[in-house]
């Protein structure tokens, strides 16, 4: 981390970079509202508003963490808080930025579970974006491949989470399967979506730093 993006801008790759969040970017990303050009687009209003509330969820989420210092800012955070509590359940944050998009593109709130999985607990993109207002694509599914990049770093064998109405279609298709309120990803898999991440950078990924 942090790692540079190749997201999808009007049929056209442009770039953005995935890194862990801080306070004051969920802070940030907790101020999202939907647009008022949504009004008589009911089913993408919807969507845009999940997005929103996904985000003050994760922010209500992300106190708990932070008053018990179990919120990690870094993947080296992250390994030094397990390598002290092996069985100890820490709390992450990840977020898509491009220096082209005024806001956060996109978060996520991960936990790093006591039997060392990897739980998605929210996964959104900007209201503007799940909206349909402007044309960007791919940051919901390279957060997701992000997410089991870590899990391998870490050895984790497991990346879990729940679905929405709205995002079971997302993860469906990613995954190939069929899922309902609850879905798993297993190492075979996990490793998959890493490595599409690492390898394939239209979208894709690239190291930048550390």
């Amino acid at each position: 981390m942090p790692l540079r993006l190749g997201v999808v801008r009007s049929s056209v790759i442009d770039e953005a970079h995935l890194d862990f969040a801080t306070g004051k970017d969920i802070q940030a990303v907790k101020k999202w509202s939907v647009s008022p050009r949504l009004e008589k687009r009911p089913e993408m209003k919807y969507r845009a508003k999940e997005a929103c509330d996904l985000a003050q969820l994760a922010a209500k989420r992300w106190r708990y963490y932070r008053d018990s210092r179990t919120f990690a800012t870094s993947l080296e955070h992250l390994q030094s808080l397990i390598a002290t509590d092996p069985q100890g359940e820490f709390s992450f944050h990840l977020k898509v930025t491009a220096k082209w998009f005024p806001e956060i593109m996109g978060a996520a709130m991960i936990r790093r579970t006591w039997c060392h999985h990897i739980m998605i607990d929210f996964l959104f993109v900007h209201p503007d974006i799940s909206g349909r207002l402007l044309p960007i694509k791919t940051v919901g599914v390279q957060m997701l491949q992000a997410i089991c990049l870590v899990a391998r770093e870490l050895g984790c064998k497991r990346v879990w989470g729940e679905a929405t109405l709205d995002s079971a279609p997302f993860y469906q298709n990613q995954l190939g399967k069929e899922v309902e309120d609850h879905f798993s990803i297993e190492k075979t898999q996990m490793d998959e979506l890493a490595r599409r991440l690492k390898t394939n950078p239209k979208p894709g990924l690239k190291p930048t730093g550390r």
